[in-house]
């Protein structure tokens, strides 16, 4: 694995790059990789390779590889699929020791196709080089500043992973991750897998000190013991957390044909997951939501939850969501009830789920739940609403604008606040919710 691991060093830390079939016209694949490279603000030397251009996009280009003055780190070849083979074998040539193949027209079309990758991965494989693809939108390493991939998007450096065998889910997925306020280590577009499989990224990712949580979807599994001994291990140290495909058969069928992968039986999966502790998502907000969850939040150590409520309908909903999940919705004990009757209103309910009623002094949620964090009998809590905790006034029926604009501003500072003490609060009490310093499986 050592050597692997080197070799995926250069996959996602290259010190140089080597675009063939780089290309000046607007709308070619390696026009867009290029200028995403380029505009990425990658610091390292990048050389493109086209026969047929002295420079593209400012940058002096070489006619084949074994023009280019070094021995690039990273090779991303947007070239014909019948020209992918030697493309490999002049790269080995050179010394290269990992690409990126971004060409479709592989297994996922057929007989013919897979000749042809087969060829690929012969060449590669007895030159000692490792292979993304084909059939991808490509890899970043938002840290390295590192986009050698299709849509240009530069998404900001953080802590979640992104491996996917969809290129546009990955990215569909990387924006969710963005949009939420997080950032990305490392996205992988894995395309066909023809070479490197998703199980390869996860070991690489597991060791990545700058990985916190990998987010994946799947389509298929090229080797199911393989992936899910991986996973087992990776996910003792960092959460996999995972939209699964082709669960129908209608999904498995398409999955065939988009990147050749065996979908599989979804209730041997579940199952399997279960076991080796990878966590499956829904959707694509499903699966990004979990992930901030694992960033941000203490692991409970049980399945015991206190519900915190600003109203009984949420907490009869989330009472149902926790049993449905295999939570326990633990009762209250005496000391517990006794201190909250200290503070809260004589018509609170008295039980778990806490309901404040309504309740509109600010300080309330906070001592609630701080007193839920103190108590023995649960191993996390869930907050529902936060309305009781801010400033609320009302605003005269004629208010001008601008004080209506003051007021949004004030409220929004005050959500931050509100939301940062509470985190604050999560933390502090981790040691006693959670008996593990780091993630691990809950299954």
């Amino acid at each position: 694995m050592f050597e692997k691991r080197q070799k995926l060093e250069k996959l996602f830390r290259p010190g140089s790059v080597a675009l063939i079939g780089a290309s000046n016209k607007p709308g070619k694949w390696g026009s867009i990789i290029l200028s995403n490279l380029i505009n990425g603000g990658f610091a390292g030397s990048i050389y493109p390779v086209n026969p047929s251009e002295s420079k593209i996009q400012g940058l002096e280009a070489y006619q084949k590889i074994a023009d280019v003055p070094e021995v690039p780190d990273l090779a991303v070849i947007v070239v014909p699929p019948s020209a992918v083979p030697s493309i490999i074998g002049e790269c080995v040539a050179k010394g290269i020791q990992a690409g990126v193949v971004i060409t479709a027209g592989f297994s996922e079309v057929g007989r013919d196709g897979e000749g042809l990758q087969r060829e690929m991965v012969r060449q590669a494989r007895e030159g000692g080089m490792i292979l993304v693809g084909p059939n991808c939108n490509g890899i970043m390493s938002p840290p390295e500043r590192l986009h050698v991939a299709m849509p240009p998007i530069f998404f900001p450096p953080g802590s979640m992973a992104v491996v996917a065998q969809s290129g546009n889910v990955a990215t569909s997925i990387a924006r969710r991750v963005a949009k939420n306020g997080f950032g990305i280590s490392c996205f992988v577009s894995s395309g066909n897998e023809a070479d490197l499989h998703c199980e390869d990224y996860y070991e690489y990712l597991s060791e990545d000190p700058g990985t916190k949580v990998i987010l994946s979807y799947i389509e298929g599994f090229r080797d199911g013991r393989r992936f899910f001994d991986m996973a087992r291990r990776v996910t003792r140290k960092k959460p996999i957390v995972m939209l699964k495909a082709g669960t129908t058969r209608v999904g498995a069928r398409a999955a065939k044909s988009h990147t050749a992968a065996m979908a599989g039986a979804e209730l041997a999966f579940e199952g399997a997951s279960r076991q080796v502790g990878v966590v499956r998502a829904k959707n694509m907000n499903d699966l990004a939501n979990i992930a901030a969850g694992f960033l941000e939040q203490p692991l409970p150590s049980g399945r015991r939850v206190g519900i915190v409520t600003a109203g009984g309908g949420w907490g009869v909903l989330a009472a149902d969501a926790c049993a449905e999940a295999g939570l326990h919705v633990s009762d209250l004990p005496d000391e517990t009830i006794e201190e909250l009757d200290m503070f809260l209103p004589g018509w609170w309910s008295r039980s778990n789920p806490v309901d404040l009623v309504a309740g509109l002094n600010p300080d309330h949620l906070g001592r609630s739940l701080e007193c839920l964090l103190r108590c023995p009998t649960l191993d996390g809590i869930l907050l529902l609403g936060i309305m009781p905790a801010l400033p609320l006034k009302s605003l005269a029926p004629s208010a001008p604008p601008e004080v209506v604009e003051k007021r949004l501003q004030t409220m929004l500072t005050a959500i931050r606040e509100v939301f940062t003490g509470f985190m604050g609060l999560a933390h502090r009490y981790q040691n006693r919710l959670s008996s593990r310093p780091s993630y691990h499986s809950p299954w």
